[in-house]
Parts: C-alpha cells; structure tokens; sequence
C-alpha cells in the first residue's frame, strides 16, 4: 500500500490529502486538510507587478508545517506538489518554490493554466456520470471553463482572474455598489463573447467547483436539513435557486455575510467575486441545472498518474 500526499497550492487556500493507493490501482483518500491563506492576495498591488506578498507566504509555509505533521510518519509516503494560479502569475515564483522546498523537500509543479482546465475535466468525468456539460472552476486567482460533449473536452480555458483578484478589482469586500457591479458584468460580458466555442455549452449542465460555489451547496443541504454538510458531490441545484442566494447574498454587507455563512464566515469577503461570474455564466448559457463537484484540479491530477 502506497501513500500519496497531495500538496495544493490554491491561490485562497492551501490543500492537503493523503490518498492510500493499492497494488491493483485501486484506491481510497483517507485525510484531507485546508488552510485558508489569501496567497493572491495583494499581489497585484506593487507598481504592476505580481508579487507574492511576504505575509501570505509566511501563512503558506505555516500551513506546510501544519500538513507535515499529518504525514511525515506514515509509511511507503511519496508527496508531490501542484501550484496554480498565483504561483503561476507571480514574478517571485522561484524564490517561493525554494522556500516551500526547504521546508517539504517537495519540489513543485506549477501548472500552465490550459492544464488545470484539464485536470478539472479529468476529476468531473472520473467521478461523476454526467456526459454533457459545462465545467466551471472558481478559484482565488483563475478560473476554469470546459465545454464537454459526450464525456470529451471541446474546448477549455483558464481565465486569470479569481475570486481573491476581482475582489480587489471591483471592490466587493463589502457591500458592491451599483457601479462597480455594472462594470463587473461588462467585463465578464466581454470576456464570454471572447470565447465563441463557450456557446457550445448553451442550456446543459453546469458542474461547479471551488470553494464559492461549494458554499452555496452547503448552504443548500442546510436549507434541506440535512447534517452531513461535506456530502456535496453530485449534488444537483436548479439555477434559479442558486441565483436566488446569491441575489441573497449581494444584498448584503460583509458583517451580514458573516452572519450567514456560519463555518464560511472567513469567505464572506470573497464570494460576492466568486458567485458573479458563475451567476452571469448562467445567464449567459441560458443555463437550468448546477451540479457541485468536490473533486478537482487533485483528483485529475491523480487520475491522470493512476491512467499512466
């Protein structure tokens, strides 16, 4: 039995999981963890250039040893490391994938975003039964679109801007103003209609992941009185409904955001930006159906190593 730990450098949270691999292929994720560390955050704000900020870092590394702690003892151990979109965009990348060596020995790899997309696609079709649909990642600093057509990828894309970066753009900490949410829609307008094989996505399914949208879900099971709040994957949502919560949710300023997301209290800042963007992509796509994925960029990236 082999045990693979997952490193996931997010551009809002830090990821681990450790998943038991048997000789036959087979295999089962026995631990997960998360630690929200905001590394996009401010990155964009040093004269034009993509900084990784020293605070965020500092809260990145303190995660590491947090995870090390879950793992360094277990047996027959491997660990790899993946990193998207702030690392990816970050002029400092090769300074902070040292710093994460020192203190992992891991070296990371930092995926091109057109790969993410594609492991995205890998983990919907791997574990869900859906055969057409649209895919849409939303993370802290990119996201993911995936148009599939009888369980293959037509076309996918990484946009590069997230939940954490359109929160600085359009100032949607608190409250959104009329104005800046006008110019949020213009922009995601634009960059749909840049996108004309999107439109091959028009009316099917959409599958969500990220951690905005999985908020949502959760937010549903609790509204259906359900108490295993984690059991997310497959979940199905009517559109209508999903708009209804976040119409719910921009109505309201961070403290009242706060109130509401209970256990997601600490996202309330940011998922104004990341429900926006899926919310005019439903529009856009005239779209009735979500489907909630908890699996992601991790999982394909597994499913691709277990395929080879």
């Amino acid at each position: 039995m082999k045990n693979l730990v997952m490193l996931d450098f997010g551009s809002n949270s830090t990821r681990m999981s450790i998943t038991q691999i048997a000789p036959d292929g087979s295999f089962k994720e026995i631990k997960r963890a998360k630690e929200m560390t905001r590394l996009v955050e401010g990155m964009g704000q040093s004269d034009g250039q993509k900084i990784l900020q020293p605070q965020a870092i500092q809260r990145t590394l303190a995660a590491l040893l947090k995870f090390k702690k879950l793992y360094r003892d277990l047996p027959n151990v491997s660990v790899r490391g993946i990193a998207t979109a702030a690392v990816r965009e970050a002029q400092n990348q090769n300074e902070f994938l040292q710093q994460v060596k020192e203190v992992t020995d891991v070296d990371v790899e930092v995926l091109s975003g057109s790969s993410e997309a594609y492991y995205d696609y890998l983990a919907v079709v791997n574990t869900l039964t859906v055969k057409d649909c649209v895919i849409c990642d939303m993370g802290g600093g990119s996201f993911e679109l995936v148009v599939v057509k009888d369980r293959k990828a037509v076309n996918y894309i990484s946009i590069p801007y997230g939940a954490v970066s359109l929160t600085e753009k359009f100032h949607a900490t608190d409250k959104i103003s009329a104005r800046d949410l006008f110019s949020f829609a213009r922009f995601l307008n634009y960059k749909f209609h840049q996108l004309p094989w999107l439109k091959e996505g028009e009316g099917l399914p959409l599958v969500l992941l990220g951690g905005a949208n999985r908020t949502v879900a959760r937010q549903e099971l609790l509204r259906s009185g359900k108490d295993e709040l984690d059991q997310i994957h497959g979940l199905k949502l009517s559109a209508y409904m999903f708009l209804e919560t976040y119409t719910d949710w921009l109505g309201k300023d961070m403290m009242q955001r706060k109130a509401v997301l209970g256990s997601e209290a600490p996202r309330a800042d940011i998922i104004i930006s990341g429900l926006t963007p899926v919310a005019f992509l439903l529009e856009y796509l005239q779209i009735s159906e979500v489907i909630f994925s908890e699996s992601g960029v991790r999982e394909g990236v597994l499913y691709s190593m277990l395929q080879k």
